[in-house]
């Protein structure tokens, strides 16, 4: 039977999503004839979750489309009775999330009503990307902690901040864009009071005996050996907590942890990002997780590279995303301009504007050569975010002499 067509919407969807898991074990559904369930069916990897490929469990991970109710990666979600909390463990009450925020979700079967897909939230935890003081803020760019970070046009909360407002402790949401070594923000909002800086990225090095880390060009010493946790590797994606800059130019380490996104087994996987490591199009990571798209059907397969977003649907089996669906868009190189802050000419690198720049004898200079590298000096060009490179690779340079 339909449930009745006086029910308010919001509370006509928010049963349905109620009643999913008892129509997930009546084996084929309830009597609706407009939940479609999804039916029990033989995986690629020829595994289902409990031996029945009934999936009775979904992960999201995506930035809140809207409140009220919120949807999230494009599934509204019933709340009630969830935890909500941020990246600190903090607890969080549903007005305090806003649209653009990313979220990390764990909740029940995700049913489709009426073309919309619905699922009861269990948890529901909604992490920042970036916490400082930006050294550089215009419309279009800021620079926290050493990270360059995109303001897409019309971005929600940056109106009100200012450009060129640095001083302001500002949180930034978004996502983690390789090929161009930069954060693609969804939300910008001030920080609250007692906000400590924070940084997710790539962790691109780490000296346990010198109790160092660096991710981009952020630098943090950990004076206590314990706070570097066993087992970090080189590429992998990481959550710093920092405090006060040293006097070497190096931030105090006050808190660091793996932070890779982590689907639970067996469960249906909605997830949006970047493709943080490329092997082919049919193996390669998002946000470090490893997706086997070997069985996927795609759209643009042609952008899917290191870099590009992307979005994945799929079941997790055996600690590998096995996606069904896959949706790929072009990471474009970085244009950028600026003045030369330093130089190194041994290692061949330039820092313009907050960014580490590397060239080589594969860079094509345009109306100039890498004599005419000197600081001070303008300089325009395209590079692209090399894996495992903490500096972008620059493909083309002009200097202005």
């Amino acid at each position: 039977m339909k449930p009745s067509p006086e029910l308010n919407p919001s509370r006509r969807h928010l049963l349905l999503a109620l009643a999913g898991g008892a129509a997930l074990s009546a084996c084929g559904g309830g009597g609706s004839d407009e939940a479609l369930i999804e039916q029990p069916t033989s995986h690629p990897l020829g595994i289902g979750a409990g031996g029945t490929g009934i999936v009775r469990g979904s992960f999201l991970s995506a930035a809140v489309n809207a409140v009220g109710p919120i949807n999230v990666g494009g599934v509204q979600l019933a709340t009630g009775g969830a935890l909500l909390s941020d990246g600190d463990g903090q607890s969080l009450r549903e007005n305090e999330i806003e649209p653009g925020m990313t979220a990390r979700v764990r909740a029940g079967q995700i049913i489709t009503v009426a073309g919309r897909k619905l699922a009861l939230a269990q948890s529901l935890v909604v992490d920042t990307q970036l916490r400082g003081v930006p050294t550089w803020l215009d419309a279009q760019t800021a620079i926290i902690l050493g990270q360059r970070v995109k303001l897409p046009p019309s971005i929600p909360g940056l109106s009100g901040i200012g450009a060129g407002g640095t001083g302001r402790n500002l949180r930034v949401w978004g996502q983690l864009d390789l090929a161009r070594s930069e954060v693609v923000a969804s939300r910008v909002a001030l920080a609250r009071p007692g906000d400590t800086d924070m940084l997710r990225g790539l962790l691109s090095g780490i000296d346990r005996a010198a109790g160092t880390v660096q991710v981009g060009s952020l630098q943090a010493y950990a004076a206590d050996a314990a706070l570097l946790p066993a087992g970090l590797e080189l590429g992998a994606v990481v959550r710093l907590v920092v405090g006060a800059a040293r006097t070497d130019g190096s931030l105090a380490l006050l808190a660091l942890r793996e932070d890779a996104v982590h689907p639970p087994e067996g469960s249906r996987v909605e997830l949006a990002g970047r493709v943080t490591q490329f092997s082919s199009a049919q193996r390669f990571a998002l946000d470090g997780v490893a997706v086997d798209a070997s069985q996927a059907l795609f759209e643009g397969l042609a952008n899917l590279a290191a870099g590009a977003e992307a979005s994945v649907s799929g079941r997790m089996i055996g600690g590998v995303l096995v996606a069904s669906e896959v949706h790929a868009q072009a990471a474009e190189p970085l244009e950028f301009s600026g003045r030369i802050d330093a130089l190194d000419v041994l290692r061949q690198t330039i820092s313009v504007g907050g960014m580490l720049l590397h060239w080589s004898s594969a860079t094509r200079f345009v109306s100039s050569s890498a004599k005419d590298l000197r600081v001070g000096r303008q300089l325009a060009g395209l590079a692209r975010w090399v894996p495992g490179q903490a500096a972008l690779e620059a493909s083309r340079l002009s200097v202005e002499k």
